[in-house]
């Protein structure tokens, strides 16, 4: 079962930040500059905080905030593309 993560991050290093942006852009959207979207299962969500632990240094911050189904209905934002969906879609055929 997955869950959507929101992953915000404080990075001090230019190359760092690129590392940990480009890490996050494989598992979820990009809401703000420093801040992610993910739905992941609990292996995903191990895998990335691994990959991370491996791009960033000590003196660097990582937020995880797990989001129950009754927080993501409460989310609102002035873009309609801010809304949460309950499920994305799997796959996308291009």
């Amino acid at each position: 079962m997955k869950s959507w993560y929101l992953v915000a991050y404080d990075v001090r290093d230019p190359k760092r930040l690129a590392s940990a942006a480009k890490t996050l852009k494989g598992y979820g959207t990009r809401l703000q500059y420093s801040v992610f979207r993910c739905h992941l299962s609990k292996r995903e969500m191990e895998r990335l905080r691994w990959e991370l632990s491996q791009v960033l240094a000590k003196e660097d911050d990582i937020l995880f905030v797990g989001l129950c189904d009754a927080c993501i209905r409460k989310i609102r934002s002035r873009s309609s593309s801010g809304s949460w969906p309950e499920e994305p879609p799997g796959w996308v055929v291009l």
